[in-house]
């Protein structure tokens, strides 16, 4: 099935977001190699974008979204650092800029959400892995659901946070990976 930005743009609004749109979350999709997300990751993305969403708020000033869905050609086309398993590539990872907060800061921030801060979904989301040529991309269940069908669902979130501090390019990534109990598995 073709990507239809009407339908994204249903998906993006069922989740009732106060700061963010569909369009913020299609960021890249336009690179060379790149693409938007295929329909069957999309519930993955609830979760990191609903973190977001409170983390705007909690910060009181904008968040902007620079990396989003990856594809696997985009991921592995020369960009040196890159993870091979990128959670980007399964949808459940975005980078992020917080003009006036520190990145260090605002990873610290969320780092002390984790398995902590219980966050709403209207979106009884239902997360799905992604297989790509390096492997299966890691991925866990989030600690603690509350599901109230079809109402939504109620979670703490387990992921990967860290700061990229630079001068060029400072940002925080932040993925909902879920738990993966002695997986040794890092990095975005």
């Amino acid at each position: 099935m073709s990507f239809s930005r009407t339908l994204f743009d249903e998906f993006v609004a069922s989740l009732n977001l106060k700061y963010f749109n569909s369009g913020e979350l299609l960021v890249g999709r336009y690179r060379e190699g790149n693409g938007p997300p295929p329909l069957r990751l999309w519930h993955n993305i609830a979760p990191t974008i609903t973190i977001v969403d409170a983390l705007r708020e909690e910060l009181g000033s904008s968040v902007k979204i620079i990396s989003a869905y990856r594809t696997e050609a985009h991921n592995n086309n020369g960009n040196a650092g890159r993870a091979k398993l990128s959670q980007h590539q399964a949808y459940t990872a975005l980078d992020i800029q917080t003009p006036g907060h520190s990145v260090e800061s605002v990873a610290t921030l969320l780092t002390g959400w984790q398995n902590a801060k219980w966050f709403y979904c209207p979106l009884a989301f239902q997360r799905k892995a992604e297989r790509v040529k390096a492997g299966n991309i890691p991925f866990g269940e989030l600690p603690r659901t509350f599901s109230l069908g079809a109402l939504g669902v109620w979670f703490t979130f387990r992921g990967y946070i860290k700061a990229y501090p630079s001068k060029s390019s400072n940002f925080v990534h932040i993925d909902t990976r879920g738990d993966l109990a002695g997986s040794g598995a890092d990095g975005d």
